[in-house]
């Protein structure tokens, strides 16, 4: 397995699991509902074993109505879920995964457009540290 392809399983199982829309930067697509940016932050070594990839991801939404703070109060629920526990990353149709660790980076905050741009709507934007674990004898070289 690649790192690639486990980038790529991180993404599909933040979209499938949490129900975002998922880009991963520094390639940038505007996007103006909720989703999560994905960054690649650093890679360790975990003993002889593993290696542990590290991962910036942003939670963002904007909007101006009643139903856009529903809908941002109701994924942001599923980010504590995340925290408290894991997300599951399938790696094969055998039931093998990963984990992700999600470990918020401070509270969440208000993001608003710069004088170039309009005055609405204001970003919502929540940062985490995503933690994967890799076992050396899944990656390639």
């Amino acid at each position: 397995m690649t790192y690639e392809e486990i980038t790529d399983r991180l993404k599909t199982a933040i979209k499938d699991q949490l129900g975002f829309p998922v880009f991963l930067l520094p390639q940038t697509a505007t996007n103006n509902t909720a989703h999560i940016d994905l960054q690649f932050q650093d890679c360790t070594l975990n003993g002889e074993n593993s290696v542990q990839l590290y991962f910036i991801a942003e939670y963002i939404t904007d909007g101006t109505h009643k139903q856009w703070l529903t809908k941002t109060i109701r994924l942001r629920q599923k980010l504590h879920a995340a925290e408290e526990d894991h997300i599951p990353v399938p790696i094969d149709n055998n039931g093998s995964e990963l984990r992700s660790y999600w470990e918020s980076l401070g509270g969440p905050r208000w993001v608003y457009p710069t004088e170039d741009e309009s005055s609405m709507p204001a970003r919502y934007v929540m940062q985490y540290r995503v933690t994967l674990s890799i076992p050396s004898r899944l990656l390639e070289e």
